[in-house]
């Protein structure tokens, strides 16, 4: 019983190499030979960056477009504090929109007093 386990165990082990030696000679067939000339590490070394150059265009725009939101934000900060100097237009009386428009100081005075009544004319008390 033993003799018999043994060899159908010694069966199977050679065909499992069998099948390994197979599978290792397709391997073989299926990759080329590597290059083991001197410049083997260098042209390997050049397609690994070829192939991690994408990465580094990437990172290089995302640190671009960070440096310029950093400089926009400075910016719009800068705008923020700098004093306004925004026209009143709807603050702004008349009298200080007519004079803000013209230079004339006369034609300011004559609008003026146009509006102010005599000292006559006010009722008594």
């Amino acid at each position: 019983m033993r003799d018999s386990i043994n060899e159908s165990w010694e069966r199977q082990n050679l065909e499992n190499e069998a099948k390994l030696d197979r599978l290792l000679s397709a391997y073989r067939e299926a990759c080329p030979v590597p290059d083991a000339s001197v410049n083997f590490m260098p042209h390997l070394w050049e397609k690994i960056d070829g192939s991690q150059n994408w990465t580094r265009q990437v990172w290089k725009w995302a640190n671009g477009m960070v440096a310029a939101a950093a400089a926009a934000s400075l910016f719009f900060v800068m705008l923020q504090l700098l004093p306004k100097h925004s026209p009143d237009f709807y603050g702004a009386t008349y009298l200080e929109t007519l004079a803000d428009q013209h230079d004339d100081e006369e034609a300011l005075e004559n609008v003026a007093m146009s509006n102010v009544k005599p000292l006559q004319e006010l009722p008594a008390k």
